[in-house]
């Protein structure tokens, strides 16, 4: 049965349904995107929340359930003459926790981080780029909310310029912004819990020119160290992002949240470590941007990623006119596993 839908521009568009087409759908670089990936770990986030409501623990309402369980089971795709698509309308729940919105999130983060590297880029072509992760040493369920805050309080001793603190001056002579992600991951082994830090610096060019700006990975490491005030060298990776490219650093800025490690663990564990990540994490703030990266931001009227509430519109590839002749509309479907036309 097909339908007309007015879509912008005052065009009206035939939706077309009932062909029994399964979708393909593929980036702009050729790879083909994986829905149907993440829809079946959605699902299995559905069941997990249903093992802990039955075990009275109450970690979601039954509206926002019922939202997560219908989470990108129906996608409304243009389609041109060449047979490329366009995703146009589709039901996200936005759930913090769903694979599906995080996907989603990861690739909107992507595409802003380009487009503010591009016009950093444009406008100075000298910054560099260095890559880090901050580690701190792993903590149980009970301790992990603490452990979050005082990695982010730690780190601001290595970026604000409010806070004077001596180690870490070499850094800011040179800082001329970062983009931090708070990642927290789950241990099966120990059953302990790891959160650290992705962190993209902007730097100036004269932090590669001599000894005297330039940080060995020892010097970061003790830095880190000496900034969370512990007896122990806490694990630091950093590297630079050599090509320099808007795309490069793009690609390092992934957004942090993810649930899909923890569904492939057997239910009770599962749902404790679902609980604890709920709990814990909920309403704090993952990424967050600081000096050039921030300013560049609110010059292109960017969106803050973790608020907005558009999950159709993430693709920084797509830049000129899509000229759309039709519309298909794609159904999950649960016996094939697959979305159907």
């Amino acid at each position: 049965m097909n339908s007309i839908i007015e879509f912008e521009r005052n065009v009206n568009l035939e939706i077309i349904t009932g062909t029994g087409e399964i979708l393909q759908d593929f980036s702009s670089t050729g790879k083909e995107r994986p829905w149907v990936v993440h829809k079946k770990e959605n699902l299995r986030l559905v069941e997990i929340y249903k093992i802990a409501k039955a075990k009275n623990i109450n970690l979601i309402s039954d509206s926002r359930l019922f939202d997560l369980e219908h989470c990108g089971d129906t996608l409304t795709f243009l389609k041109d003459a060449e047979g490329k698509k366009k995703l146009k309308t589709a039901n996200f729940c936005r759930v913090r926790t769903c694979p599906m919105c995080q996907w989603r999130r990861s690739l909107k983060m992507f595409s802003q981080v380009r487009k503010i590297t591009d016009k950093i880029l444009q406008d100075d072509k000298g910054i560099k780029f260095i890559f880090g992760t901050f580690t701190v040493k792993n903590t149980d369920a009970e301790n992990l909310e603490n452990c979050i805050d005082n990695l982010n309080k730690k780190f601001r001793y290595l970026v604000s310029n409010s806070l004077t603190f001596a180690p870490a001056k070499k850094l800011k002579r040179n800082l001329l912004g970062y983009l931090k992600a708070v990642e927290v991951t789950y241990s099966i082994k120990d059953k302990t819990y790891h959160p650290h830090l992705h962190v993209i610096f902007a730097v100036k060019s004269t932090f590669f020119g001599s000894s005297k700006y330039y940080m060995s990975k020892k010097e970061w490491i003790e830095l880190w160290q000496k900034a969370l005030n512990v007896d122990y060298k806490p694990q630091i990776d950093i590297r630079v992002i050599k090509s320099g490219t808007a795309k490069a650093v793009a690609e390092v800025a992934k957004y942090p949240v993810k649930t899909a490690p923890i569904l492939k663990l057997a239910d009770d564990e599962a749902v404790e470590v679902l609980k604890t990540l709920t709990l814990d994490l909920h309403k704090k703030r993952f990424v967050s941007l600081g000096g050039i990266f921030k300013t560049v931001k609110q010059e292109l009227k960017l969106q803050d990623i973790e608020t907005d509430k558009d999950l159709v519109n993430v693709d920084a590839e797509q830049k000129e006119r899509f000229n759309a002749i039709t519309a298909v509309l794609f159904k999950y479907n649960f016996r094939f596993g697959a979305y159907i036309c």
